[in-house]
């Protein structure tokens, strides 16, 4: 179920699905054209007992906020609570006597909220596509906070997507001018000693690993007090690969920041145990 609280909405299956009806609502399709969708493609989520209401409390509530909930759906939903049904799930899945105490209520205020018609339907609102910031192999420089200039390398670029992403590589590059293109012919990654922790049945295990500073920077977000400036570019050979497993994200003051810190991080967590050079993406390897 992945429950994170007792309200309606504070678990994974709830949280997907009503936010996949609300896209496709944004998108122009109508109440019923998505209701029969999320159904046939979820198939499996409803035949497991313990998410199938959060699945139709999603789709209720997604009816519902488009002032089009449909008989057959309330009537589900209606069922699942008044007979106990949700309750008795979270009693099999062992939940705390207030945490239930707690769903009852929330489940009480979600019923009473369907029975009142909503004054007007939710209005559609279009979502904002974004171009990444910098294009792939632009080399880029900005002043940091100790008054040098530092580089970072654009490893990534992306179109018309949510978030318009680059994901950027910050070199150790510190100088008092501007750095060259050739500077970044043999710039360094930088490299932070991290400890990675994790969890195995339990125990707990420490790992230090030599975290490369790559990170996702976001056309969402403003280049506040950042002042950047494109050095040149350099030719990719070698496609950076997005960990989807950690998804790291930047803001972009942290171009200013990270180098100017590097020293005092080094006192805490010590020297890395390798090293990693621009030239992994843009060195022809296989000659």
């Amino acid at each position: 179920m992945g429950a994170w609280g007792t309200g309606i909405s504070s678990n994974d299956t709830y949280a997907d699905i009503y936010g996949q009806f609300i896209d496709l609502y944004n998108e122009g399709f109508t109440v019923p054209e998505i209701t029969k969708r999320l159904i046939d493609e979820n198939d499996e989520t409803i035949s497991i007992v313990e998410d199938a209401p959060n699945f139709w409390f999603a789709i209720a509530n997604g009816q519902w906020e488009c002032k089009d909930l449909k008989e057959e759906i309330f009537s589900k939903v209606e069922y699942l609570i008044n007979s106990g049904e949700d309750i008795r799930i979270w009693k099999e899945l062992e939940a705390s006597l207030a945490d239930i105490k707690s769903r009852e209520k929330a489940l009480e205020k979600f019923l009473s909220k369907l029975k009142t018609e909503k004054d007007k339907p939710r209005k559609r609102t279009k979502k904002k596509f974004y171009n990444s910031v910098y294009q792939k192999g632009d080399c880029l420089t900005y002043l940091m906070d100790n008054g040098n200039y530092g580089g970072a390398f654009v490893l990534t670029d992306e179109q018309q997507t949510e978030t318009g992403t680059n994901y950027i590589a910050i070199t150790t590059i510190d100088k008092p001018i501007k750095p060259t293109l050739d500077d970044f012919k043999s710039a360094e990654v930088y490299l932070k000693r991290v400890n990675e922790i994790s969890f195995s049945q339990t125990v707990m295990k420490e790992n230090w690993v030599d975290q490369a500073q790559i990170g996702g920077f976001s056309a969402m977000l403003k280049k506040k007090d950042v002042e950047i400036e494109i050095v040149g570019k350099l030719q990719i050979y070698k496609e950076y690969e997005v960990r989807r497993d950690i998804i790291v994200g930047f803001g972009w003051i942290a171009l200013k920041s990270k180098i100017p810190f590097k020293d005092e991080y080094l006192k805490i967590n010590g020297h890395p145990k390798t090293k990693l050079k621009l030239s992994e993406w843009t060195k022809k390897h296989w000659l």
